[in-house]
């Protein structure tokens, strides 16, 4: 740990020390701790022109704005903006999240799945009417909703854009043009992702300081029932996880043909892979 890692860990932990209380400020103390202890992570290896298949269990996390964001991570980590900036307002708070990978995919499938819509339908009318969700694939709203008009049962539909499509590279918008791939298989990090907030069995006063008091109940009601629009993808660690834990980059058409971008990410993670929204290996490691 250098010099750097001392001063924040101990600032952070003054933090919670003097804003939290019982088990949710062991929590926090333990997550802090640990994010601090681990240095080096075993990284998967790809060569240029590969595809790249996600694991089940990777992370991956979105960034707004572009290098300077970048930079800012790499540096730091991934961790909560209500320990770095004041008056932040969050639905889900002292926690960062990142999308989870649930089964082993080709990251190209995977940016097909999010990069379309999602929607909801509705079985019946009335308050007994019951309500299901669906995850559609880019290019495919229009097949699906007109399977929806042909069947009796269903009396109306909506949909919106998935919450990836806010968050990182897309195939419907240039906005996010870089995400990173965190590999969780250690043992020290899984100390760290077991106390994802939509898994956690804790008593709600435990959990409560992680959420905006309006959201709370909600939250409670939307962990029992997970669907693909709250959605059933994503996890909330406390404080965060630490950027030793990247092994690649994912980056939108902008900055792929960059090449002064490119080689500003490769020189700030030389041992970490660049992959583009075909799900090939631009930049290899």
């Amino acid at each position: 740990m250098n010099g750097s890692d001392n001063m924040n860990e101990k600032l952070f932990t003054e933090k919670v020390e003097k804003n939290f209380k019982g088990k949710t400020k062991e929590l926090l103390l333990k997550q802090i701790h640990v994010f601090y202890s681990i240095k080096n992570v075993v990284k998967n290896h790809y060569k240029e022109g590969e595809t790249l298949t996600l694991n089940k269990g990777t992370y991956i996390h979105g960034i707004f704005g572009e290098l300077d964001n970048f930079h800012y991570t790499v540096d730091n980590g991934f961790i909560s903006v209500d320990f770095t900036e004041e008056n932040r307002e969050n639905k889900i708070k002292n926690s960062v999240g990142f999308w989870v990978i649930k089964e082993d995919i080709p990251l190209r499938e995977y940016i097909e799945q999010y990069s379309g819509f999602t929607i909801s339908y509705s079985i019946g009318r009335g308050p007994n009417a019951i309500v299901k969700t669906k995850l559609i694939p880019y290019h495919q709203f229009d097949k699906y909703t007109e399977e929806l008009n042909d069947r009796d049962e269903v009396w109306n539909y909506w949909g919106e854009k998935t919450k990836e499509v806010r968050f990182l590279p897309s195939l419907v918008s240039n906005k996010r043009q870089i995400a990173f791939i965190l590999n969780t298989n250690s043992k020290e990090i899984k100390e760290l992702v077991k106390n994802d907030l939509w898994q956690l069995k804790e008593d709600d006063d435990v959990l409560e300081p992680f959420f905006d008091e309006r959201y709370f109940p909600k939250f409670l009601e939307e962990r029992k029932n997970r669907t693909a629009l709250t959605t059933d993808r994503e996890v909330a660690i406390p404080f965060g996880l630490p950027s030793s834990l990247i092994e690649g980059v994912f980056v939108g058409r902008k900055i792929e043909n960059d090449k002064n971008a490119l080689i500003e990410i490769k020189k700030r993670l030389p041992e970490c892979y660049i992959v583009n929204l075909d799900g090939k290996i631009i930049v290899g490691n």
